[in-house]
């Protein structure tokens, strides 16, 4: 049995109480980030385990290691009435509560706003799926990738003759937790400046990404530009580009602005086009791009990677390698700052994961623990809590509409 006793640690959200309902990405991850920075996240899972957790390779999932890290567990079956009345006790001493079934689905269990704020004015509640809580498709299954294709942001994503292209990631989540994280921010600081108000706040997983797609939708209202897959390049800018380098590596460029331009010609040899007024602005290199990019990729394809940075780094040019996951651990700027950290598990050992962000100087943020191992860690303690005796106890946990590890 795993010690539920940790404490939650410091950060800027200390003393702040969240409840999260959800399985997959969007919702929990607004949670992790919440957790994050402090706050007490209680993870209400199914007492047969989160789906995250049979995610990915070998017995425990690593994916749920990250997810649920910095989170207390509560096994419920929310599906039943007594397993929804858990959790409305939960609520009513929650700050937060947040939620990604699709829409209608917690009204069913008595969990909707307007019951809730009854016994709590003062809760933030947050939906996520896939369309919104309105709109003909909100009853529509919604998951990340679906909102990746919907939002038109795979349609701009690949190559010119090749197909739409998916990030092998949960971007679309992870933009919406972006959006929802601040979101939940944002309707704390009106309830305490409103008399202690709370909010309901309705996020899809689509607008966070579409909002994020830049002036596609004003260039074509505007200009009737309809916004196709140009590969790595960019039709506002160029050079901007991934080249490819003796050693088989890439190094990225992007050099919009003239002046960042110009230096990237004095690095590969080219001194005579910064004087030449056909390469002197953006506008007239967008009129060269084909020749602007087989003239850099010839150049990279002399050098390796190691080689063309140091060279790039010397005239200050816009440029990076593209790194996979190994370059990017032994990349002496990550391990300075300390992008990654190392995290003591009871299972899986001293295990590297990506380190809070932001950064806070006074207060912050810190990952405590990595996703449990045992459903229903911190359901006896919670339960407690809320007024539950040990005989209620054990006899749901016989039921099977509670899990207490």
């Amino acid at each position: 049995m795993e010690n539920h006793k940790e404490s939650q640690g410091s950060g800027p959200l200390k003393g702040l109480r969240v409840v999260e309902l959800g399985m997959l990405f969007a919702g929990p991850l607004i949670a992790t980030n919440l957790a994050d920075l402090g706050a007490e996240i209680i993870k209400i899972e199914h007492p047969k385990g989160d789906v995250v957790r049979g995610l990915g390779q070998g017995d425990n999932s690593l994916w749920w290691s990250v997810v649920a890290r910095n989170k207390k567990l509560v096994g419920v079956d929310v599906k039943k009435p007594e397993g929804a009345d858990i959790v409305r006790r939960l609520l009513a001493t929650a700050d937060v509560f947040i939620e990604n079934f699709r829409p209608g689905r917690v009204k069913e269990w008595g969990l909707d706003y307007d019951t809730l704020r009854k016994v709590n004015p003062g809760l933030v509640m947050l939906h996520v799926s896939g369309y919104g809580q309105t709109g003909p498709y909100s009853e529509r299954p919604g998951v990340g990738t679906l909102a990746e294709a919907f939002s038109g942001y795979a349609h701009v994503t690949g190559e010119p003759d090749g197909p739409p292209t998916l990030p092998s990631f949960p971007l679309a989540d992870g933009v919406a937790a972006l959006t929802g994280t601040y979101a939940v921010l944002a309707a704390l600081w009106a309830r305490d400046r409103n008399g202690g108000i709370g909010d309901e706040i309705d996020i899809s997983l689509y607008e966070p990404l579409l909002s994020m797609t830049g002036p596609m939708l004003i260039n074509f209202t505007k200009g009737g530009v309809v916004s196709n897959r140009e590969g790595n390049r960019a039709r506002w800018s160029t050079p901007r580009n991934t080249y490819k380098t003796k050693d088989n590596r890439w190094i990225a460029v992007s050099s919009a602005a003239d002046s960042p331009a110009m230096r990237l010609f004095q690095a590969i040899g080219r001194e005579d086009l910064t004087t030449n007024p056909a390469w002197a602005t953006n506008r007239e290199r967008l009129k060269r791009v084909d020749e602007c990019d087989n003239m850099i990729a010839a150049w990279m394809l002399l050098h390796t990677q190691a080689e063309i940075m140091e060279r790039l780094n010397e005239f200050d040019v816009l440029a990076a390698p593209v790194n996979d996951i190994e370059g990017i651990l032994k990349d002496p700027h990550v391990q300075q700052r300390g992008s990654v950290v190392s995290i003591p598990d009871p299972v899986l050992g001293d295990t590297v994961v990506q380190e809070v962000v932001p950064r806070f100087r006074n207060a912050p943020g810190k990952i405590n623990w990595l996703g449990r191992h045992e459903v229903g860690t911190d359901t006896l303690e919670f339960m407690v809590e809320a007024g539950f005796s040990a005989d209620e106890i054990q006899k749901l946990h016989r039921s099977g509409i509670v899990k207490v590890s």
